[in-house]
Parts: C-alpha cells; structure tokens; sequence
C-alpha cells in the first residue's frame, strides 16, 4: 500500500467549490493569502457554517484573467 503524506486533498476536478486549502494548493500559497484574495472578493465565495467555499468557476476565471474586476 502507498504512503500518502500529504496534509491536503487533492483537487477533485468534478468539484464545484474549493476549500481554502485546496486553492491554496493550487496557487502554491498560503490559506492567508487564500483568505485575503475572499476579502478583496477577488471571487464568488460561500461561507457554510464556519467554511468558506470558493466557486470553481470564478476562481478559474479569476485565474485565467478572464473575470471582470
């Protein structure tokens, strides 16, 4: 059986969300630098309960470029 010793899953590609964690897997940064990027509403968020959900779709678009600020 393969080891796994990484803290955080990896991205689903059928997601619709992210988890802050997961962006910041992405992105390669931190989940304060996550969490200031849904302060500036760089893209849409849900807050459920205590988590904060990052829609797949703006993040991409915001990743791409494409998102109109």
């Amino acid at each position: 059986m393969a080891e796994h010793t990484d803290n955080f899953p990896k991205p689903d590609p059928e997601k619709r969300s992210y988890s802050v964690a997961e962006a910041a897997e992405i992105l390669g940064v931190s989940k304060r630098s996550i969490y200031n990027l849904c302060a500036a509403e760089a893209f849409k968020t849900v807050r459920i309960g205590k988590k904060l959900r990052i829609s797949r779709k703006s993040f991409d678009e915001w990743l791409d470029g494409s998102r109109e600020t």
